[in-house]
């Protein structure tokens, strides 16, 4: 960035805002010089990449909704029903120090929940997104909204999948 701002070009951060350039003044006038495009084949090219990032950012937000809904959220709470089978049972047997096994299921739930919280938060942006008109605004929803959502349930995801018995979460991890 320091870099693209000492030389003087653009520092654009996302594709979102990358779009527009390709209908400037600018473009325009370097592509209807050679022939290439017109003013309007540019706008229209805009217009389809506009589409294309928000119908591929749904995808993702969709798949990752499905995945913890379905797979990442119930491996969790057979591994907190674990836990806590696991310190009854300690305590039952012998009376012995539960504290690290209640420590985790402690932090487990906690992510769990936060994870919980952060799937409905996806599906409700999700939503939204899918009934606004086409175009710069709904990608701009996508990248605000829906990427900022995303991030926030990967966030105890992640946490997650380095806690849960590598046997019961669900797909091939990091680790």
């Amino acid at each position: 960035m320091k870099e693209a701002e000492r030389r003087g070009l653009p520092n654009i951060c996302s594709m979102v805002d990358a779009i527009p350039a390709l209908a400037s003044e600018k473009s325009v006038s370097l592509f209807e010089k050679f022939n290439v495009f017109t003013r309007t084949e540019l706008e229209s090219r805009v217009e389809v990449l506009y589409e294309n990032y928000a119908k591929a950012i749904n995808i993702e937000a969709r798949t990752m909704i499905d995945m913890a809904g379905k797979q990442i959220i119930p491996a969790v709470i057979k591994y907190t029903t674990s836990l806590a089978n696991s310190i009854n049972a300690v305590k039952a047997a012998c009376g012995a120090d539960v504290s690290v096994q209640t420590e985790l299921l402690m932090e487990t739930s906690r992510l769990l929940a936060e994870a919980k919280q952060a799937l409905t938060r996806l599906t409700e942006v999700t939503t939204r997104a899918a009934v606004m008109e086409e175009g710069r605004e709904q990608a701009v929803f996508c990248r605000d909204r829906i990427i900022t959502a995303m991030d926030a349930l990967r966030a105890p995801v992640d946490q997650l999948e380095m806690m849960v018995d590598k046997e019961m979460w669900p797909m091939p991890s990091y680790g």
